[in-house]
């Protein structure tokens, strides 16, 4: 790790990272997509563009740029004049925008061209290519109590109100011993709405300590991008609203694994979901963040216990970050530990003012005698308790102020603004209903003396999405109390119910269906029309990531929460769905449109994109080679095997269609490692370099490599393939041709080998096997539906790769499975599959699961030579096996086996399976394998094939059964330690192998 920058709050954010720019240059500042930006390229860049920004001290610079490298470009730059910035949306209403402005007054408006129409504004673009370079320019040295940005936050007159925030309230959080790790390891998302503080808080904890800010594309940092972001680019802190972490604990509690720190805030927490949350990851550190916008991001932060949980006052708000004072004041007089009183904040943290709200200013930051001292506060309108070792602990609003989503929302400005846009209502009232938790879920406008037609459109237009009531209602007269204040609990009663929308008929395309189902499970609804949008269904933006999340688990594909944006309605999304992965899409006339790829080629690309450094569809292979080895004439076999078979040289591309496009790319380098002193350590040598991730978009498909070992004339060659172009049937053909090539290239000669089988041949001989398909689709439903499941022992450890029970079945034991099935008149297959399902009932107490089998669909004779991914998955669902019950499994797998032309991914969807983050129809997988032997005959050589473990599993337990020599079988049981304990995976491998060794004519005992 290196060094902590020299810390200052004294100076401005932007020296913080020019520092780091001149000691680290190279480091990585940010990452989008596949572009990465060093320290030294961001910095001189932001140097490039403030030269040109002709803004300076004193000034208030508006942003409407989305979150991009573009973005934190520009706020460098305007911070570097001396200048302050302001992140602005510019899908805000026009109304909202132009208030900005007028409170800002500022000399220009960066921005897109088009994004903002406010002709009256001088407007700077960020240029097209941006690059750093000699420009003269000195960036402005300013002191930590200068201006730095402002943030827009609800009023209660409707007016937003401008907060002016200096250096030191951003720069105190950050630096080192602060409440949470940042350092120059740190690699953390930045996915909060721009106008946010909590943005400040995701991007300056990296930017000021030298670490990495992983930018998000999506609206919000959904599961799946989590899980991208800590697979491909090793994220190890995160925040997230209470909402969105609830959503995530609830949908996709597995993609917190990885993580060291998460801080979650911004609303009241739901213990329920943090209990959950700290059982299942007892080694993240969970922060929660208490802070209005005036204190800039946190005043306070709590590390979360399971006992905090239990507390009846809820989880405490916690101790004070650096260079913060937190005071719990009656009036100016300090309450004493247990009373309760409004929650004061003084400090660093504090903003600087309301822009041109002098009285507002006064009011809410005012000077109060401190232990004979006057200190100055900002008066936060929360109701807080200190307990007696000085933790804060909330205990509600003194105000009408709500949180929605993290937004602090004024129920006065929505009253303000409603009011304005229907001139109908003559006064209004905006109340929060509430959900189980305490959290509000939504606003509803309850209007005198009537509502006008078109209501909800006109608010929808010009309101702030969490300012939208979710509905307005006419009433004659507010209710109130004997007192004669408003009586909120009988006006909320007026409302009923949420509306329930009308259930539509059942769709006939099962794809829709499935959508709209979604759609009604998330929004608590039987079922909803298929051409309504979601958000007029009542859907917010955290409604929509549990809906994503859903579909993703139960289609086995991603769906990013940006598509059902841009597809809001079930038909929609399901037509995208559909057209972005079609059945059989026939073969374009257009070569250069590439071939389309078949279902499984399609799950194995979505893995890829979810997570590009998957490693479970990597297809290791190593053979130990001894004797003199012609490294030349391997070269030449590893490129005429590369040139013979198109998979291995073909980019597979995701749009504008899913297609295999062949590319003219090199034949992958022999790769040399450094000589090793065993063939062991070559193995793991080989097998560590050929475990680094694969890039099938890219035409990064296959690898090679070889290390030779002391002491003799011996080596290890291995390859590694993308399982989207290769399967278990391949492993023999890439031997037989690369021993054909390398003989052929000894002896100076080509090859004799047939006609390679070209990438379309092999898709027609695919879709020649699909007539009919559709009549299994009433059996798949019916055998799938209520599939529950399957529930391992207690007992899971960390996660760790290459895990695996191996034992060997003899040629007696292997005659024996034969002759019970010949007399049972079943397939050897039946019999080991009962012997196993019997062993997994036993030890998981469970009766009712389904087992995947991988089956070879190579039926054509010209896939016989091909190289290529050639397989499908079937499910099948065993019930009450039993020993005794080959024959009842044999009918089972003919049928399951007759209906193996249902596309995988259509398997899914027929099934109806349920969401989540494990696979979606089942955890295990068993599969007899009766693949030749990778046999590598060079000559003048002795090769042995050595099948290594997985280097990652996709599903839970993975049991194979593979040739061994003199007839007999090797028994391998792979198993994710985190998910499947290593005792239980021992036992089932145990159980299974005695259960064959005691097979005898009839039965299994």
């Amino acid at each position: 790790m290196q060094p902590d920058p020299q810390w200052t709050t004294e100076t401005g954010l932007h020296e913080a990272v020019a520092r780091t720019a001149r000691d680290r240059p190279e480091a990585v500042a940010l990452i989008s997509g596949h572009r990465r930006v060093s320290y030294g390229e961001l910095d001189g860049t932001a140097d490039a563009w403030a030269a040109s920004l002709g803004t300076g001290a004193g000034d208030l610079v508006p942003i409407t740029l989305p979150r991009s490298v573009e973005l934190v470009t520009a706020l460098l730059a305007v911070l570097k004049t001396g200048a302050a910035y302001a992140l602005l949306d510019p899908a805000w209403p026009v109304d909202r925008l132009r208030e900005a402005f007028r409170q800002l007054d500022p000399p220009l408006l960066v921005t897109r061209p088009g994004a903002v129409e406010l002709p009256e504004l001088p407007v700077w673009t960020p240029p097209a290519r941006p690059a750093a370079g000699e420009t003269g320019f000195r960036p402005a040295a300013v002191e930590g109590s200068a201006p730095c940005c402002v943030f827009f936050t609800s009023g209660t007159t409707g007016t937003p109100k401008g907060v002016l925030v200096p250096h030191q309230a951003t720069a105190r959080l950050f630096r080192p011993g602060t409440f949470a790790r940042f350092s120059a390891d740190t690699v953390m998302p930045l996915a909060a709405p721009v106008p946010w503080d909590a943005f400040s808080l995701e991007l300056w904890s990296v930017l000021l300590n030298g670490g990495t800010s992983v930018i998000v594309d999506e609206p919000f940092l959904s599961a799946a991008s989590l899980r991208d972001g800590i697979s491909r680019h090793g994220v190890d802190t995160v925040w997230l609203t209470s909402s969105l972490f609830n959503m995530i604990v609830d949908e996709s509690p597995e993609a917190f694994r990885g993580l060291d720190q998460v801080m979650i805030g911004g609303e009241r927490l739901s213990p329920g979901h943090v209990t959950r949350f700290l059982r299942r990851h007892p080694g993240i550190t969970l922060l929660n963040g208490y802070g209005p916008v005036e204190s800039t991001v946190f005043a306070t932060t709590h590390r979360i216990t399971p006992a905090d949980c239990d507390r009846p006052g809820g989880i405490p708000l916690g101790k004070p970050v650096p260079g913060t004072g937190v005071h719990v004041l009656d009036g100016v007089r300090p309450c004493a530990a247990g009373e309760t009183g409004e929650i004061c904040l003084a400090g660093d943290g504090l903003a600087l003012r309301y822009l041109g709200r002098p009285e507002l200013t006064e009011a809410k930051f005012t000077t109060v005698p401190i232990a004979g001292r006057p200190l100055r506060l900002y008066r936060t309108g929360d109701l807080g308790v200190q307990d007696e070792d000085g933790v804060l602990h909330f205990r509600g609003r003194a105000d009408r102020q709500v949180k929605i989503r993290g937004h602090r929302v004024e129920p006065a400005e929505v009253e303000r603004q409603i009011e304005r846009l229907l001139p109908s209502v003559r006064t209004c009232r905006v109340l929060a209903r509430r959900d189980d938790g305490g959290s509000v879920r939504e606003l509803l406008a309850f209007c005198v003396p009537a509502v006008p037609d078109g209501a909800m459109a006109t608010l929808r237009a010009a309101l702030l999405p969490h300012h939208r009531p979710a509905a307005v209602l006419a009433v004659d007269a507010f209710p109130v109390t004997p007192q004669g204040k408003l009586d909120e609990r009988a006006l909320l009663a007026m409302a009923g119910k949420p509306a329930e929308v009308e259930i539509a008929a059942e769709h006939d395309d099962p794809l829709v269906r499935l959508v709209a189902e979604t759609f009604g499970a998330v929004l608590g609804r039987p079922a909803v029309p298929a051409e309504v949008p979601f958000t007029d269904l009542g859907g917010g933006s955290l409604d929509a990531g549990r809906v994503c999340a859903r579909l993703t688990g139960r289609l086995g594909r991603a769906v990013p929460v940006s598509r059902l944006y841009q597809h809001p309605t079930a038909l929609a999304l399901a037509g995208w769905l559909g057209s972005d992965e079609p059945p059989v899409p026939a073969l374009p006339a257009d070569a250069d449109a590439g071939t389309p790829l078949t279902p499984m080629q399609l799950v194995f690309l979505t893995r890829q994109l979810r997570d590009p450094d998957d490693r479970t569809s990597h297809c290791l292979l190593t053979w130990v080679l001894e004797g003199e080895l012609d490294h030349a004439a391997l070269e030449a076999a590893i490129a005429e095997v590369h040139r013979r078979h198109e998979p291995l040289r073909a980019a597979y591309l995701p749009d504008p269609r899913p297609a295999a496009q062949v590319v003219d790319i090199e034949p992958p380098p022999l790769e040399l490692l450094p000589r090793q002193p065993g063939v062991e350590a070559a193995v793991d040598a080989l097998r560590a370099l050929l475990s680094e991730p694969l890039d099938p978009t890219d035409g990064d498909v296959w690898r090679t490599a070889l290390a030779e070992v002391d002491g003799g004339a011996a080596a290890v060659f291995g390859c590694v393939v993308h399982h989207i172009a290769f399967d278990g049937r391949s492993e023999s053909v890439l031997a037989r041709d690369l021993a054909a090539a390398y003989e052929a290239a000894r002896s100076g000669t080509r090859a004799a080998a047939p006609e390679p089988v070209t990438l379309a041949a092999a898709y027609r001989a695919y879709a020649a096997r699909l007539d009919g398909a559709t009549a299994h689709h009433a059996y798949l439903r019916e055998e799938f539906s209520g599939a529950p499941d399957l529930q391992w022992p207690a007992g899971a450890t960390e996660p760790a790769a290459g895990c695996v029970v191996e034992i060997p079945l003899s040629a007696t034991v292997v005659a024996g499975v034969d002759a019970l099935a010949a007399a049972s008149g079943v397939s050897r297959f039946a019999v080991l599959l009962t012997c196993y399902a019997t062993s997994l009932a036993e030890v998981t107490g469970q009766d009712d699961f389904v087992v995947g089998v991988p089956v070879v669909q190579r039926d054509a004779p010209v896939l016989e030579r091909a190289i290529g991914c050639h397989i499908t998955m079937l499910g099948l669902r065993l019930r009450g096996t039993t020993p005794d019950g080959v024959q009842a499994v044999g009918r089972l797998a003919e049928r399951a086996f007759a209906a193996q032309d249902v596309p995988f991914p259509d398997l899914l969807r027929i099934a109806g399976t349920r969401p989540g983050d494990r696979h979606p129809l089942f955890q295990t997988v068993f599969a007899l394998q009766d693949n030749p032997a990778p046999e590598l005959r060079l000559p003048g050589l002795k090769t042995t094939f050595v099948r290594q473990p997985y280097l990652d599993l996709p599903l839970e337990l993975h049991t194979e059964l593979w040739p061994a020599p003199g007839g007999g079988l090797l028994v391998t049981v792979h198993f994710r330690p985190e998910v499947v304990p290593e005792v239980t995976a021992q036992e089932i491998a145990k159980r299974f192998a005695d259960r064959t060794h005691t097979l005898r004519s009839g039965q299994a005992q």
